[in-house]
């Protein structure tokens, strides 16, 4: 016999030597556990998840345990030689000093022991009578759990699910999601008292108050309160000034006589979007001789005095010359007026001020001038009125306070030591500013110069005051927010910190958000009034 035949008979040998223990030692074991009842398997006081585990982890490990014996016998004889007739293991290039780690190993068999793990739950799946005894001792303790331990076996049992298993529940449970809950389980808002309701619903800011009103005919009933629209309406970032918010809401009448409020929201919203976003559309009025020296508007007129000694009254709807109302009677340039419903009342060089009256209608127009005040001794630079009320501020340096209906001066305040270019008045103060860099505060019953401010480096072109701030503009090119009642400046809105203007300040409004600015630097620039910032700039003039 050759070599070869003895060497391949010994190999054949320890084969069936390996196989013969192997199949022993697997008959023993799996007679052994076939002995064993599931529940004996399954460890004490653990989650149905576990034990559920645990019995299939069992249960495949012994189907798969011949599949690994045969797969043990095969390494072995792979890693097995034959020299010199002796069986020897093979041998690796490692250094004889070589010590494997403990931790490096027992990760390896770790991590070894979780992929067999997987392996089985992957590639062995359970036989029909299988599932089937698995699935009855499933529903056997399930029957058994409380509510609440029923509650815990399904949260833990959907971390073990796929897209597939959760496709079939959303399919299968679908209808019956609610079955048993109480009325309006879904829907709390329908379930409280309305008032309860709009408190809820007043916390939504008016873009998701709106989209809720489209969810359901419930919520839209109680959206639809005018308690909602009119809070909103009222808020500071909302509200208009009380003339406009008085014509605004006397628009906006339901048949019954009632305020739409949400109506009124929704117009005072689409104004401050335009305002922000800049939306706006240019229309050039042509008409005076010279220069326009100063502007006032309400919803339909717009009335301008100018340099040729003459006021015109535009209709905004149309910049056609036919519709143009002129105005003569000045015999110098018009320096300043007022608009108020069918009044009008300017200011000129010709140091006087007059009082006209406009009437118009389809047919027929009318203008007259009712009343001229006399009484300054230098040109008349500005002027406000408020009901019967005139207050007017002149290059002699004096502030004086008219009555209309008697067309006399009530009172002079004379402290400036330079002409005054700007004034603003309420039911208690007049406030002024001149060409001598100051601005006073007045009491309107006493005449009293209440308070100074000093801050601005050169004179004071316009000013504008509320109950808590007074804003004024000035030709050193800043516009300053001042405290009323400390008489200090809190805030400059300048060139270098704020992008402000860049040439001299001639006109600006202010409302409770936003400062409006003009410049000889031909930009308007729009202010938020409380963060102190430039929201827009308009550059549309040549």
């Amino acid at each position: 016999m050759s070599w070869k035949s003895d060497r391949s008979i010994n190999q054949k040998a320890i084969i069936q030597k390996n196989l013969i223990c192997c199949h022993s030692n697997n008959t023993h074991l799996g007679s052994s556990v076939k002995s064993l009842s599931t529940s004996s398997l399954t460890p004490q006081n653990t989650s149905f998840s576990e034990a559920f585990n645990y019995s299939l982890y069992s249960s495949n490990n012994v189907s798969n345990l011949n599949n690994k014996n045969i797969a043990d016998i095969s390494n072995c004889s792979k890693e097995t030689s034959h020299q010199n007739g002796v069986c020897r293991k093979k041998a690796y290039s490692l250094p004889h000093h070589y010590k494997p780690s403990p931790c490096f190993g027992s990760w390896r068999v770790k991590k070894q022991e979780e992929s067999d793990q997987k392996h089985v739950y992957l590639s062995s799946p359970l036989t029909p009578q299988q599932f089937k005894q698995r699935f009855s001792l499933m529903k056997e303790w399930f029957n058994e759990f409380t509510d609440e331990q029923r509650n815990r076996v399904l949260v833990d049992l959907l971390q073990h699910i796929g897209p597939s298993q959760v496709h079939l529940l959303s399919v299968a449970i679908g209808h019956r999601l609610h079955e048993g809950c109480p009325p309006n389980c879904q829907d709390p808002i329908s379930y409280i008292p309305a008032h309860l309701a709009l408190i809820v619903f007043s916390y939504l800011d008016p873009v998701s108050l709106a989209r809720a009103s489209q969810v359901c005919k419930s919520w839209y009933k109680v959206i639809m309160c005018d308690y909602l629209w009119k809070r909103l309406s009222n808020l500071e970032k909302w509200s208009l000034s009380s003339e406009a918010n008085n014509r605004q809401v006397n628009k906006c009448l339901r048949s019954d006589g009632s305020s739409n409020w949400r109506q009124v929201f929704i117009e005072r919203f689409r104004l401050r979007r335009n305002w922000l976003g800049a939306h706006c559309h240019i229309r050039t009025f042509e008409g005076h001789e010279e220069g326009v020296s100063c502007v006032q508007f309400d919803d339909s007129r717009i009335v301008s005095g100018s340099h040729d000694n003459t006021i015109k009254v535009w209709n905004r709807r149309t910049n056609s010359q036919w519709s143009v109302q002129t105005l003569v009677g000045h015999s110098g340039m018009v320096r300043c007026l007022h608009l108020a419903d069918k009044r009008i009342v300017s200011g000129s060089a010709d140091r006087t001020i007059k009082v006209w009256d406009v009437e118009e209608t389809t047919s027929w127009s009318s203008i007259t001038c009712k009343v001229t005040l006399v009484g300054h001794t230098d040109i008349v630079r500005c002027l406000q009125v408020k009901g019967d009320t005139v207050v007017s501020g002149s290059y002699d340096k004096s502030v004086r306070l008219w009555t209309l209906a008697s067309g006399q001066c009530k009172m002079i305040f004379l402290d400036h030591n330079k002409p005054v270019l700007t004034v603003a008045f309420d039911e208690r103060l007049i406030v002024s500013g001149a060409a001598d860099t100051t601005i006073k505060l007045w009491d309107i019953q006493t005449g009293e110069c209440l308070k100074t401010l000093e801050g601005h480096k050169d004179a004071i072109t316009t000013l504008a005051f509320d109950s808590s701030k007074i804003i004024s503009g000035s030709l050193d090119c800043t516009i300053r927010i001042w405290c009323l009642e400390k008489g200090l400046c809190v805030k400059i809105l300048d060139w270098m910190s704020s992008e402000g203007h860049t040439d001299v300040i001639r006109c600006l409004a202010a409302d409770s958000w936003r400062i409006v600015s003009a410049s000889d630097d031909k930009t308007i620039k729009v202010w938020d009034r409380h963060a102190g910032r430039r929201i827009m700039t308009l550059r549309d003039h040549t």
